[in-house]
């Protein structure tokens, strides 16, 4: 009998078991840590804030002790109700604040609003039961402290407070949630640096080898692995290169005293290395410029969740900009000098390659992170956000123009999707990150940690890509004038006018505008303003896959575009309109949803709606096109925001966006009902 033998693991497959045993290592680790953690911060946390209470308990005392000196009855003080609200506000802990009399009558109360305004009742003790120094509690409290106002040896009163049970409750579960987002952010970047070591150490190496077999065979013995690795493969793949070398030491010795009829003979179908100089075997995946992608968008991504914020502080009223309208303006002037760049992507990936052309882009990028956080002013920021957006613009349009110029025909939006997953990864880890950062460290400490990053991306590059990636790839670009002769195509820019453009503004104008603005007016903190919009990107992540794969199977880029506008306008009402959390989770992860339907079949559908377009111009241009229509649209976005709450609010800004997406979404389904737009197979 024949034993069947088992298949061996693929190198994906590899990647991942080794991956899961690194998170199932980290996530052990890291629950260990946060119990001890987590039971420390709690046993001290109580004693701290008791200490608190009975400081400001004193304080209260000895601010009333003031007036009482002067013969003032404690119940006859104006504006006691007043100054314990100003209190009460700044001390979040705090349930109660009160003022009582000898016999424990309540004179003065104020209550925090934590929507308990039933459970919280006052209950004042009568006069014959009460005791000196005892009293009966105010209200629902773990903590209730009572300080006694002495004048002339007797108690005139009492300064009375309670600490809010759900206040240490509340603080360990902010903490815990904190833990576990640094946690999945931890296991994303495990999984990234487990899968980019596999692909340097294996996954790349096998590709030489394939790659450098597969030009033997036709008859190429000029090639040669670069490598320099000492491991297993680097020894296979010295052994090739020595093949190789000693086919080509022979035709020399042979070509040096040989007949001309047997060299010519030699040479029929096959390509010698006859001068001592061998090319170097490339070998490029869509996945090679995915890591190097997923550390730069996380490093430039940090201040998302915050960014608005950090513009308020630094808003000066003096320039004569309404307020909404200055907050705007950074992040359209961020737009504006992505859009200078982006057209010169094709260009430079042929004379420069590939990896010079990242490495161009993410220096200024670093650099003006790093810069930012030293802005003093609004004038300065703007442009630094110039210099670091320049960068950032020039590198997405080159690995997107890469990928989309190397994609197979029938898988052009797994190709592309291989972009939208790295952005989307790296968006998860900087919003969710980035907030509690901004919150324990600070917002201009976060600008220096994304500088950080983006240079940990830089050397990615820079030992991952090889020189000579892309140089001299044929990218469509014979003049200028028929460069940009895209532009006049009146049917593709209707498309993008109807589909790329929107979905820009939704993205620019509704989540990285309005979403963190409308939540910190609703009481919203940094961390949890990072957590709402983490769901954004996570939707995104999950479903940019399975949009690819629909779209390249079913051919339906139209529908998912059509799915994905509904989608995110419905998103934009429903989060508008509630200040609760679940709901407010539902909306933004309804908008990444659409996003997902939409940003990959976009792309994937370029030469299908438009092959006499590309024909004529090539994908690259149209590429390059489709990408500054859309960063046209986050231009708009957010000033158009902008402009509307100036003039109506938050809430009439994001219904406004909400109703556009759909009014678009419906002319788009209307236009391809009739046949305006045609796919082309």
């Amino acid at each position: 009998m024949i034993r069947r033998l088992r298949r061996a693991p693929t190198l994906a497959g590899l990647g991942i078991r080794i991956g899961l045993v690194a998170v199932v290592a980290l996530i052990a680790a890291n629950a260990l840590l946060a119990w001890i953690a987590l039971g420390a911060v709690e046993q001290r946390l109580e004693p701290v804030i008791k200490d608190k209470a009975n400081v400001l308990a004193r304080s209260i005392a000895n601010d009333l002790y003031t007036a009482v000196r002067l013969d003032i009855p404690i119940a006859s003080l104006k504006g006691v109700n007043a100054y314990l609200d100003n209190l009460l506000t700044d001390h979040p802990e705090v349930a109660y604040l009160a003022v009582a009399d000898p016999k424990g009558k309540v004179l003065f109360l104020v209550q925090a609003e934590n929507g308990t305004e039933n459970t919280f009742q006052p209950i004042a003790a009568n006069a014959s039961d009460a005791n000196a120094g005892t009293f009966v509690s105010i209200v629902d409290s773990e903590y209730n402290i009572v300080h006694p106002l002495i004048h002339d040896g007797k108690e005139v009163g009492h300064a009375m407070i309670g600490i809010d049970r759900r206040y240490v409750r509340n603080t360990m579960g902010g903490i815990f949630t904190d833990i576990g987002i640094s946690l999945c952010v931890a296991i994303l970047i495990v999984l990234e640096l487990t899968l980019l070591v596999l692909s340097l150490t294996v996954a790349r190496s096998i590709g030489l080898m394939r790659r450098l077999m597969h030009t033997v065979s036709e008859g190429d013995f000029s090639a040669s692995i670069m490598t320099s690795g000492r491991d297993d493969l680097g020894r296979v793949i010295d052994a090739m290169n020595g093949i190789n070398a000693e086919i080509n030491r022979r035709f020399r010795a042979l070509a040096s005293g040989g007949s001309a009829a047997v060299l010519d003979r030699l040479r029929e179908g096959r390509v010698f290395a006859e001068a001592g100089a061998y090319r170097p075997v490339q070998v490029l995946l869509a996945g090679d410029v995915q890591y190097p992608l997923f550390f730069f968008i996380f490093g430039v991504e940090l201040s998302r969740p915050f960014f608005p914020l950090f513009v308020r502080d630094l808003y000066d009223p003096s320039l004569g900009i309404d307020a909404s309208i200055a907050i705007a303006m950074p992040m359209s002037v961020w737009v504006i000098a992505m859009l200078l760049t982006t057209p010169f992507a094709p260009t430079l990936i042929r004379r420069l390659g590939t990896r010079n052309t990242l490495l161009l882009g993410m220096a200024p990028t670093s650099v003006g992170l790093m810069a930012t956080a030293l802005a003093t002013g609004f004038i300065e920021l703007i442009a630094l956000r110039c210099l670091t957006a320049a960068g950032f613009g020039l590198v997405t349009a080159a690995i997107l123009v890469r990928l989309a110029m190397t994609a197979p025909e029938r898988r052009r939006a797994l190709n592309i999707g291989v972009f939208v997953t790295a952005t989307g990864g790296g968006s998860i880890c900087a919003t969710a990150i980035g907030g509690i950062l901004a919150e324990r460290l600070g917002y201009e400490n976060t600008f220096i940690v994304g500088a950080a990053i983006v240079f940990v991306a830089m050397t990615i590059a820079f030992g991952f890509l090889s020189p000579d990636e892309g140089v001299g790839a044929h990218v469509s670009t014979p003049a200028n004038r028929r460069r940009f002769g895209i532009y006049g195509s009146a049917k593709f820019m209707t498309f993008m006018g109807l589909s790329a453009l929107p979905s820009r503004i939704v993205l620019t104008g509704f989540l990285f505008f309005l979403v963190p603005l409308y939540l910190d007016s609703i009481g919203f903190g940094g961390a949890a303003i990072g957590r709402t919009m983490m769901v954004y990107f996570l939707v995104l992540l999950v479903m940019n896959q399975a949009a690819a794969l629909m779209a390249d199977r079913f051919q339906n880029h139209g529908t998912l575009i059509l799915a994905g506008g509904v989608s995110a306008g419905i998103g934009c009402l429903l989060f508008v309109s509630t200040t609760e959390s679940l709901p407010l989770v539902c909306g933004v992860a309804l908008i990444g949803l659409g996003q997902s339907f939409v940003m990959t079949p976009q792309v994937a559908a370029l030469p299908a709606y438009f092959r006499n377009e590309t024909e004529a111009f090539g994908t690259g241009p149209v590429t390059a096109a489709f990408r500054v229509v859309e960063r046209a649209g986050s231009i708009v976005g957010p000033l158009l925001a902008g402009a509307v709450v100036a003039v109506a609010g938050l809430e009439q800004a994001g219904s406004f966006i909400g109703y556009g997406i759909l009014v678009t979404t419906g002319l788009l389904a209307l236009l391809l009902a009739v046949g305006v737009f045609t796919r082309r197979r």
